[in-house]
């Protein structure tokens, strides 16, 4: 058997030692038993030479060897193999800071999202660079923009510490920073944490059937959200959890096609196919014993040729109202209220029975425009007037909130 091999307990490589004795011997079959190998001599040396040669490529195999496990892999293979289980690594992302320009007359400035010429850029005193992030017509007087540290990662910024101009512009006096960043960024995510993050995602990937249950409905076609509720109690639910039946489940999906607007259960409910699979999954994941309960029962035949049949509910939906009033920091800088619209039905999805939530709409566009304020506002379910509350929960457990651009209600001040 060769000395580098691998079995059932793993790879087995040589070490340094095992290597020397192996080639010192090959050389004294050849040469005779009365070969100087001394470190010092020519031949030692020689052998020292082929002997970290074959090391480095032994390394090398154990280096392949260990990245086909996402526990022992690193960098770009380590990313191939997280990606395998749908995990990808954070990227880093740019520290943000609101910088106050000070100019004696209209100055064009570039900025990085141009992508021409060189951004007007800034500095603070540790060296850490800032580029303007959208160029802009600067008026006469103070102007406060948005600037993007020009290296990614976690860069802190202190109040009144960017004062120095690195790319002069005629018309530019002065410039600082009135207050700490905006955002802070974040380092690229590490291999050890990557690890970690992607152990845990698979580690177990079901607590329990219902977590099972839930996810392998997820992996129909068209099926976009499942929520299972148990009663596992000797009485019927209480109305806030559907009335459930003693020692039940209700099964609730979201089917994509077949949806209509605020009832988009009823659609579906007439797809023959898609309803056996859904039924098939969930008789397949059920404990034996188990009762259901739903608005829509599937008749299925066991392997034994006995009838049975399974329940289960489609998501109703529910539409979310948001009313926003929106200031700019920028007087130069125009707020497309239509856009953000679309990048806000766009950005946020409700699961079944999710409480939806009014700051997560203002970090949301926050992050889509720096440049805007909320000043008020707030979300309901009876139209725009009437959205002024903070958080919402769903009228049922099966409900799901759906945003369109139509109830989305923006005014610019």
């Amino acid at each position: 058997m060769s000395n580098n091999y691998i079995d059932s307990s793993g790879l087995h490589l040589q070490q340094l030692s095992d290597i020397v004795e192996e080639l010192e011997t090959g050389f004294k079959s050849i040469y005779g038993e009365d070969i100087n190998l001394e470190a010092n001599s020519p031949d030692g040396q020689m052998i020292n030479l082929f002997a970290q040669a074959k090391l480095d490529i032994l390394d090398l195999i154990q280096s392949v060897y260990n990245s086909f496990s996402p526990s022992s892999a690193a960098g770009s293979v380590l990313d191939q193999r997280c990606a395998l289980n749908g995990i990808i690594r954070q990227e880093a992302t740019n520290t943000t800071v609101n910088i106050l320009l000070t100019t004696d007359r209209i100055v064009p400035l570039t900025g990085v999202n141009d992508g021409i010429g060189t951004p007007f850029t800034v500095e603070d005193p540790s060296g850490n660079q800032f580029y303007l992030i959208n160029g802009t017509t600067g008026a006469s007087g103070p102007n406060t923009l948005l600037f993007t540290a020009a290296e990614s990662g976690k860069i802190e910024v202190g109040a009144n510490t960017i004062t120095t101009i690195v790319t002069p512009v005629l018309g530019v006096l002065s410039v600082n920073n009135p207050s700490s960043a905006v955002t802070i960024g974040q380092d690229e995510e590490t291999d050890a944490s990557l690890r970690q993050r992607r152990y845990r995602s698979v580690a177990i990937p079901s607590e329990g059937y219902l977590d099972g249950l839930e996810g392998s409905l997820l992996t129909i076609p068209n099926v976009k959200y499942s929520l299972v509720i148990e009663n596992f109690t000797n009485a019927t639910g209480p109305t806030s959890t559907g009335s459930i039946p003693p020692h039940s489940i209700w099964t609730i999906v979201d089917y994509a096609i077949g949806s209509t607007g605020a009832t988009g259960a009823t659609g579906a409910s007439g797809i023959t196919g898609a309803e056996l699979e859904i039924a098939q999954q969930i008789y397949n994941k059920k404990t034996a014993g188990c009762g259901m309960t739903g608005s829509i029962t599937v008749n299925l035949t066991q392997t034994n040729g006995i009838d049975t049949y399974v329940k289960y509910s489609y998501a109703n939906y529910q539409y979310l109202y948001i009313n926003v009033t929106l200031l700019s920091l920028n007087a130069d800088h125009t707020i497309d209220d239509e856009w953000l619209k679309s990048q806000l039905v766009s950005n946020i999805e409700y699961e079944i029975n999710e409480t939806a939530d009014f700051t997560k709409i203002i970090s949301l566009i926050k992050s889509l425009d720096p440049y805007i304020v909320v000043t008020s506002g707030g979300i309901g379910d009876t139209g725009p007037t009437g959205a002024t509350y903070s958080y919402l929960s769903t009228q049922n457990v099966n409900d799901r909130w759906i945003l369109q651009e139509s109830n989305i209600s923006t005014v610019v001040v």
